[in-house]
Formats: structure tokens, C-alpha cells, sequence
């Protein structure tokens, strides 16, 4: 579409100004020339017109391209904006591995299974952290595992031994029975049997230290008492 320049428009222009400047010009022409003049005007006036509002157009779209463009462009600065705090967020954030004590790296090289390291998993920082997180965990698994057995093992001889103990003391009633038994005895010999004076000596140190408040004895600690009838 071909759009009137402001060239094409002035020599009309100017012959509008002659004919109105010269009236006389113009009737002795007749209303002609004026006529076509003006109709070449009104269409290069409705021409302007039409390429007016066709640049009215091409400027709305443009500008609504703009504002496209612009909201996008904020859009994208709020999201960098935001994913900027969220990645200072995580590397501000306190991760619970740094405060639990891992074997040291050299450790880990000697002790981590061949699946757990190698010179591309070393040049990787994270995925060397999570190879040695969980060799740590495996480790604590096996250590926690093997205490169970230890104190499960432990409680076992503890009953043992409380059962052992128990048969024990039940043995030590029938001994003190016999030693019950065996001190009237002795006392009854005595009455029937006078002893020579060295035993009585022996018996009467043996009566003092009975009326003497008892202690607990073993068997081993019990006197060995000579027999009246020995002699």
C-alpha cells in the first residue's frame, strides 16, 4: 500500500494558495481546477487518514509486544530473585551429617568396599559425602548388631550365674543343719564321756565363742574340731 508523502501534498497546497490569493484567476478558468484540487486534497486527506490509523495499529501491536516482553522479563527477575534465596538458603542450612562424626577420609579408603570409592567417586565431593554416609551407617549396623549379641550374651551368664548362686545357698542350709546336729552331739559326748582337761579347755573356748553373735562363715572358714573319742 503506497502512503502519500508530504511532497505530493505541497503542490496542491500551493495552488489552493494561488487561486485563493488570485480570485480572479480562478473564474476566468472556471471551477475546474479548484474542484479537482479539492478532490485530490480529500483523498489524499482520507489516504493519511487510513495510513494513520494502520500506524495506530502497527503501534498498538508493538507496544503490546513490549509489554509482553517487559512482564516476561519481570517474571523471569522475580524467579532468578527467588531461586537466588532458595539456593542461599540450602547452602546456609545446617545438614545433620556435618555434626555426626564420620571415620576419616583415610579411614574410609581403607576400610569402605571397592563399590564405595574410586578415582571418580573422589573427584565427586557429593557423592564421595554420600558414599561415606553410608559406609558409616553400615558400620554403626554391624556395631549396634554385634552389642546386642554381647549384651544378650552378657544377660545369659548373668542368669547363669544368679542360678548357680541360688543352688549354692540352697546347698548351705543342709550344712548348717549338720553342724546344728553335730554341736549337740558333741555336747551330749561330753556329758556321757568326761574329756581329758585339754578338751575341755577346747570345748569351753568353742561355748564362748558360740554365745558370740555368728557370722556369716563358709565351710572352708568352719574349725576343724578334734573328736572326744579319739582319745
Amino acid at each position: 500500500m503506497s502512503y502519500p508523502s508530504l511532497d505530493s501534498v505541497e503542490p496542491i497546497l500551493d495552488t489552493l494558495r494561488d487561486l485563493s490569493a488570485d480570485p480572479s484567476s480562478s473564474t476566468s478558468t472556471g471551477n475546474a481546477p479548484s474542484a479537482a484540487l479539492f478532490a485530490r486534497l480529500k483523498a489524499v486527506n482520507r489516504s493519511s487518514n487510513a495510513t494513520t490509523s494502520s500506524r495506530r495499529e502497527i503501534t498498538a501491536e508493538a507496544r503490546t509486544k513490549i509489554n509482553e516482553t517487559n512482564l516476561g522479563l519481570q517474571n523471569l527477575m522475580y524467579e532468578r530473585r527467588y531461586l537466588e534465596k532458595e539456593i542461599e538458603k540450602c547452602r546456609s542450612f545446617a545438614f545433620i551429617y556435618q555434626d555426626v562424626p564420620l571415620h576419616s577420609l583415610e579411614e574410609f579408603q581403607a576400610l569402605a568396599p571397592d563399590n564405595l570409592q574410586g578415582p571418580e567417586i573422589a573427584a565427586d565431593e557429593h557423592q564421595l559425602m554420600l558414599n561415606r554416609l553410608a559406609f558409616e551407617l553400615s558400620e554403626r549396623e554391624r556395631l549396634e548388631a554385634k552389642r546386642r549379641a554381647l549384651a544378650e550374651e552378657r544377660d545369659s551368664i548373668l542368669t547363669e550365674t544368679k542360678n548357680f548362686q541360688a543352688e549354692v545357698d540352697k546347698l548351705s542350709d543342709p550344712f548348717e543343719e549338720i553342724e546344728k546336729l553335730t554341736r549337740e552331739l558333741q555336747q551330749k559326748i561330753h556329758r556321757l564321756v568326761p574329756p581329758p582337761p585339754t578338751v575341755v579347755a577346747t570345748y569351753e573356748s568353742e561355748e564362748l565363742e558360740a554365745t558370740q553373735p555368728e557370722e556369716d562363715m563358709s565351710l572352708a572358714d568352719l574349725p576343724k574340731e578334734e573328736s572326744p573319742l579319739a582319745t
